[in-house]
């Protein structure tokens, strides 16, 4: 009995040593310079979410926020002992209303905070002239979701809905590029001539607006 109580005692303290020893090296390593110069930068640089932005039936995604991952940080700075911001890593945070929660919703624009327009265009005609000047496009069968352009398209489909915020054509380019602005989903008929498309692209230029493919448009992720 006796011995089985050494034994028993043995072991016990055993566990408690490495309990001790670790919150020891971790009450320490929480104390050096290095580690509190993390956290105090956490505390003043994380990056709150945007919430998805919600409309009858339609929905605006939101924006991941960012948020210092200190012990990852402070392992990639530890070797070097000293405070590096390359070194920082950040893990991103769900925003609370989230495009994710609500795959029911239609999605007609990405949100303005990353500044960007999309094109879409169905066929091959424009091709060339979106790959010879190095301008982001994208399919319409070739996307992450189902871009509705007309009432019949993605019935019993299990992609998220995008519907263009604004879809062009021929006649009514020129009327309303004008009002293509952040946040843009924008569909081209095969129709539009290319002086006119080159007259779109120069109006998005002109006003600082991103190319992005709709995948990035879309997506929640903040990118660093």
């Amino acid at each position: 009995m006796n011995k089985i109580i050494k034994v028993c005692s043995i072991f016990f303290l055993m566990i408690f040593s490495f309990y001790y020893t670790e919150k020891v090296a971790l009450y320490v390593q929480n104390n050096t310079p290095l580690k509190k110069e993390i956290i105090s930068y956490k505390e003043s640089n994380n990056i709150l979410f945007v919430n998805a932005d919600i409309n009858g039936d339609y929905i605006i995604p939101g924006i991941n926020g960012l948020e210092v991952n200190v012990n990852k940080s402070y392992n990639n700075m530890k070797s070097y002992n000293v405070f590096n911001e390359k070194y920082l890593v950040y893990d991103q945070v769900t925003p609370e209303i989230s495009v994710s929660n609500f795959k029911n919703k239609i999605i007609n624009m990405g949100n303005v905070k990353k500044g960007c327009v999309s094109i879409i265009i169905n066929g091959n005609d424009y091709v060339n002239y979106f790959k010879s000047r190095n301008i982001n496009f994208d399919f319409l069968t070739k996307t992450n979701y189902c871009i509705k352009v007309n009432d019949y398209d993605c019935k019993n489909n299990e992609k998220q809905i995008v519907e263009p915020t604004i879809i062009l054509n021929n006649l009514n380019i020129l009327r309303e590029m004008s009002s293509i602005s952040k946040g843009y989903i924008i569909y081209i008929n095969n129709d539009v001539s290319f002086n006119y498309l080159n007259s779109m692209i120069n109006h998005i230029k002109y006003n600082n607006l991103n190319i992005c493919k709709v995948n990035d448009h879309l997506s929640e992720n903040y990118t660093i």
